[in-house]
């Protein structure tokens, strides 16, 4: 949790997941719905993102814990 948290993967972590995965498709998805009709284009970019972010995030859970030595 350390590593993920604050350690080696730390910018796949909070840059990847948190930013990229959260932050921006839900700013991007409040962005797409003001002015009454929905663009697409921020939605679909807000879906990429997310993909993007949760492709980071796999990637700090699955390398994190291989990091770790067996004895």
């Amino acid at each position: 949790a350390h590593e993920i948290s604050g350690g080696k993967y730390r910018h796949h972590f909070w840059w990847g997941a948190i930013g990229l995965g959260h932050l921006v498709p839900l700013m991007l998805l409040v962005a797409a719905g003001l002015g009454g009709s929905i663009s697409l284009g921020l939605v679909a970019l807000a879906a990429l993102a997310t993909i993007v972010g949760l492709y980071l995030f796999e990637y700090a859970f699955v390398m994190a814990p291989q990091e770790v030595p067996n004895s």
